[in-house]
């Protein structure tokens, strides 16, 4: 061998071995991201954010005919300090909906998380929202007004029921 090939064929041998040592580290991070804690948290972003969703337009909607149902369907939705609010007040939340029925119908224009923490199971989302009221006088429906709120809530991921909401309220222009 000559004195060029002396030094070159030992580099070439270093340099395929830090290539195999790349591509392998390349590929465990890969499959570390895809099975590890970082696709986890995907997840549980993901499933707060739908949850946000819905939890929003349930917290938001009412059925005058069943006043009961929409109280229920809260309570459903909520968790800790706000489940409890609900069931304390259950009766002047009714006596207010038989006394002043209105329709309330919520639909989310946007959501987005602003806080997560996967692993505490605690996340916070800012939804805006456009509600739809409309008052029943004598049991019909009068003119629907649409207003715009943005709410933010705290959830909370229950261990049997997924996430719930455990405060809420809104956020101002």
């Amino acid at each position: 061998m000559s004195g060029i090939w002396k030094i070159v064929t030992p580099l070439l041998g270093v340099l395929a071995l830090v290539a195999v040592l790349a591509a392998g580290w390349s590929g465990y991070s890969w499959w570390s991201a895809a099975k590890g804690n970082e696709a986890e948290t995907v997840v549980a972003r993901d499933t707060a954010l739908r949850a946000a969703r819905q939890l929003a337009v349930t917290l938001q909607s009412v059925d005058p005919a069943h006043p009961e149902d929409s109280i229920a369907a809260w309570e459903a939705a909520a968790t800790g300090p706000l489940l409890q609010k609900l069931r304390t007040d259950k009766q002047k939340y009714l006596g207010d909906l038989q006394k002043s029925p209105s329709t309330s119908q919520a639909t989310v224009v946007d959501a987005a998380l602003t806080a997560l923490n996967a692993n505490a199971g605690t996340a916070t989302a800012i939804t805006a929202l456009d509600v739809s009221q409309s008052a029943l006088v004598n049991g019909v429906p009068g003119a629907p007004t649409v207003r715009q709120l943005r709410v933010k809530l705290t959830l909370s991921r229950t261990t049997d029921q997924g996430w719930k909401v455990s405060s809420s309220g809104l956020v101002n222009a």
